[in-house]
Order: structure tokens, then sequence, then C-alpha cells
């Protein structure tokens, strides 16, 4: 027996094969529709997992800092202090590591210990990328929106301490409060997602942000440079810390802070050795810095005042002229940014033209010197009030004259890489 149907003669065979087919069909489909709903209940509970990793990750740092507070209300001898003001206090100080000062009685504590700072900052790195790890294999797109998830439990963290140190002797800033709740999570966010994500995804993720083309190229040099002076400022700050510990630690023990306090006192002052890198780097860019009004240090001399009764500060160098030639310092930063147009050089191709490479190193230094200028408007500020409203180093100009020395070096190799290749 045959069938004509639709022009074609088809026999009972056929018919069973084509029954067949649709019935797989109709099970692929509840399959897949099946496949598609675990993938969003897999999606839901991965967002519900990197939101609870947002908030481990701000426990993580926040938990010790609680366990200090505690620890220094257990053995202080101030009998009005209770536990609930000596927690909310700690929580003040893990804002203070955000970059949110503090507003005291006697003034604004708005030094922010950069190590802590960094710290902070590489934890929740960390995590964020530990958390869209997975997420990261399909791309940006899912990465991001679990990524957006950890933010969301790290920002009530810091809503949450920022609640509990209200509550307390210190209050956190209400504007850098604000800003911090948003940006901090948001950054390390997005680093720890970036991490994870293949070069290209990278590149199309900075694109769909509408970063220019020169900037994606130069952003890897500018982290790097800005690590190198960093870290090359906080030596030469410890070295000038070493060179007066005789000085220091009497200073130290003129205060008479105990065990437990001297113990935190020394933390605190080792957390702000970057602080210091900063203003040794801003003495050598040509700015200069002060740790008081009336005490400061330019190439051309050191000035001193009533300092405040910090230890480390007993480094500051004794009034004195300094030799004409001391301005020659900077060509430690002309030759870190003639590596920094080497390494902005090296992320563009080698037979690129004139304007693409000058573009890259003028990004890549313009880049250095607003993360070096960020850095120190988070770490400088205020120490209290008055003389001690506004110590360090001026950000903004140390910003500027940071571009200036590195886009010299790296031109000078932008220069000589043009040069060869003429040749």
């Amino acid at each position: 027996m045959v069938l004509r149907l639709t022009g074609r003669t088809m026999s009972p065979l056929d018919l069973l094969r084509r029954a067949t087919d649709r019935l797989e069909g109709v099970g692929t489909e509840r399959a897949d529709s099946g496949r598609s709903h675990g993938g969003d209940v897999a999606g839901s509970r991965a967002l519900i997992r990197a939101g609870v990793h947002g908030v481990v990750a701000a426990l993580l740092t926040l938990v010790p800092v609680g366990l200090l507070a505690s620890l220094l209300w257990l053995t202080t001898a101030d009998i009005r202090l209770s536990w609930a003001e000596a927690a909310a206090a700690g929580a003040s100080f893990w804002l203070l590591a955000h970059g949110i000062p503090i507003l005291l009685t006697t003034g604004v504590l708005g030094i922010v210990p950069l190590a802590a700072f960094l710290g902070v900052l590489l934890v929740g790195v960390w995590s964020a990328g530990r958390s869209t790890w997975a997420a990261a294999e399909h791309g940006w797109r899912p990465a991001l929106r679990v990524a957006g998830a950890w933010m969301g439990g790290y920002a009530l963290v810091i809503l949450g301490a920022g609640g509990l140190a209200v509550l307390g002797p210190m209050d956190p800033a209400p504007g850098r409060w604000a800003l911090a709740t948003v940006l901090m999570p948001a950054l390390m966010g997005i680093i720890g997602m970036v991490r994870t994500l293949d070069h290209d995804d990278v590149d199309e993720f900075l694109e769909r942000c509408f970063v220019p083309a020169a900037v994606r190229r130069g952003w890897r040099p500018a982290i790097h440079a800005t690590v190198v002076l960093l870290v090359g400022g906080t030596l030469a700050a410890a070295t000038a810390v070493a060179l007066s510990l005789g000085d220091v630690l009497t200073l130290h023990e003129s205060l008479r802070p105990g065990v437990t306090g001297g113990t935190i006192l020394v933390l605190l002052q080792l957390l702000a050795l970057p602080n210091l890198g900063l203003w040794s780097a801003s003495f050598v860019a040509g700015p200069g810095f002060s740790v008081v009004e009336g005490a400061s240090v330019t190439w051309d001399g050191s000035s001193t005042s009533l300092v405040p009764m910090i230890p480390v500060l007993a480094a500051h160098p004794d009034p004195a002229l300094f030799p004409a030639a001391t301005p020659a310092v900077a060509i430690l930063l002309v030759l870190l940014g003639g590596w920094l147009g080497w390494q902005s050089l090296a992320a563009t191709a080698r037979l690129a033209s004139l304007r693409a490479k000058s573009l890259t190193v003028i990004s890549a230094a313009l880049s250095t010197g607003t993360l070096v200028a960020l850095l120190d408007w988070v770490g400088g500020g205020a120490l209290g009030m008055d003389r001690l409203a506004s110590i360090g180093a001026p950000a903004l100009l140390l910003g500027v004259t940071v571009t200036g020395w590195l886009l010299l070096g790296g031109l000078l190799v932008l220069l000589w890489d043009w040069r060869t290749l003429d040749v």
C-alpha cells in the first residue's frame, strides 16, 4: 500500500519515520525547555552565591578589625568606653580603610592607610574573581551579571558597617560613605571580573564601555608603572625611617601606649608606609609634601615646625637647604617613563602608525598620573583641624607632574622607535 501526499508517494515505512521524527522533536523541545529552566535556576543560584561571596569578602577584613577593637577595649583603662562603642569604632576604622574619612569631635581623620586600602582592594578583587570564574567562560555578559550580584553583597556590608559606626563615637563622612558604597564594590567587582576573562573578551568589554583603543592598549603598562612608583617610594620612605630609627623609638616610648596600644600604633604606621611612599614620589616629581602647616619638604629644602606626635614622622628631615642639583632626582621618573613607553609600544603593533603609538604612550602616561593622583587623594587628607587640616602631597599637582615626567621618558623611547623604523 502506498499513499500519495502533496505530490509525493509515501510508503507506510515513510509515515512511521515521519511520526518518529516528530515525537523525537517534541522530546527534544521538552528537554531543551527543561535544560533552559534548569539553567535559569542554576543562574539564580549562581547570583545568590555571588552575593554571599561579596558579604563574606567584606567580613574577611571587617572581622579582624572588630577583633582588634575588642582587644583594645579589653586592655584599655578607660572605663567609660563600652564594648558596643569599641565595636562601632572598629567599624569606623574599617570604613576608613575603604577611603571614608572619620568625623571626630576634634576634627577629621582623613589619612587613609594605603596598605590597608590596597589590602581590602586585593581581597575584594580575589573574591570577585573567584565568583565570576565559571561565568567568565561564557563571555563578559554573564560574568558581569555575577559580578553585579557580588557587588551588591559587598555594598550591603558597607551600609551595615556605616550604620553601626554612626551609633559610636566616630561617624563616617556621609558623602564619601555614599561614594565608597557604590565605587568600591564596583571597582573590586569589575577588576576581579576582568582578570578572569580572556584577552579578547576584555577588549570587547572595554570597547562596549566606549573605552578608546589607546586606553585599552595602555592601561596595563599604566598599572605596572603605578605599582613600581608606589613600591619604590615606599622603599625610600622605609629607608628614611630606618635611618632615623633612634628618634622614632624615642618618640614611641614617650607616648607610653602600652603593649596593646603600642602594637596597634606600630601596625597603623606600617599600613601608612605607602602614604609616605607617595610623599617621597611627590618630592621626586617636584611638588613636595607637608606633614603640618609650616613643615614641608621640596626641592629647595626642608622646613620644620611642631609635627604631630606620630613616631614615624620623626624621620622628617631637619631644616636645611638642599643642593642646586636636587631637581636631578626627577630623572628617576623619566627613566620610569622610558620603561612605560617601551611597554606601551610592546602593546601596539610593530608596524602601527606613529599616531597610534603616540596615543598609546600618552594614554599610558595620563592613566598613570591619574592613578597616582587618585591614590594620593584617597590616602591624603586631614589629621585633625587647623594646622593639621591638610597634610601630605597635593594630589592634583602630583598627578600632573608625574604625567609630565613620564611623558618625557615615553616620548624619548617613541622617538628612538621611530628612528629605528625609519632607518
